[in-house]
């Protein structure tokens, strides 16, 4: 596994887990292994080469493009697991609008990353829902590029698990 080199301070702080583009989910790996297919020997694909999905992959999917000139991230494509785990329940699909903020609040840093460096990264975090549970939610970003010079869009995917949690925790 390659990890990145010790990550920034305010990605510290919102992930457990932090990968240059090794993620532990087996989807993730199956939509990484897509989006390298699709890049072939160019830096970025756009987010038409990665149309249309896989079936095994197409619910975990989603596609993010940043408003023109300005910092917001807005969904263009969203699976139905992905859409429900992002709280992408209204017309409005702007980052900022997410239904879940936690989480919104993580995929920004993550996609400003990700535009910065213009590699894939692979991130993970758990939020408490009970006392006695958790929900371990990884994710998968990837950049894409309509020019092949800038990142203009994410391409990702997001997948969770319920846990009990670890006894010390409750």
């Amino acid at each position: 596994m390659t990890t990145l080199a010790p990550p920034p301070p305010h990605l510290a702080r919102l992930f457990n887990r932090l990968d240059a583009a090794d993620a532990s989910d087996p989807l993730l790996r199956i939509e990484l292994e897509f989006w390298r297919n699709k890049r072939g020997s160019r830096l970025m694909p756009t987010a038409d080469d990665l149309a249309p999905e896989p079936d095994l992959i197409a619910a975990h999917i989603f596609v993010f493009k940043r408003s023109n000139g300005t910092n917001e991230w807005e969904a263009s494509r969203a699976g139905s697991e992905a859409a429900a785990l992002l709280g992408l329940a209204s017309q409005d699909k702007r980052l900022s609008k997410l239904l879940a903020p936690r989480i919104a609040a993580r995929l920004r840093r993550l996609f400003e990353t990700v535009a910065e460096t213009a590699e894939p990264l692979a991130a993970a975090f758990e939020l408490r829902v009970k006392p006695d549970r958790r929900l371990w939610i990884e994710i998968l970003a990837a950049p894409l590029s309509s020019d092949g010079r800038h990142v203009d869009g994410v391409y990702g995917g997001i997948t969770s698990r319920l846990e009990a949690a670890a006894p010390a925790a409750r």
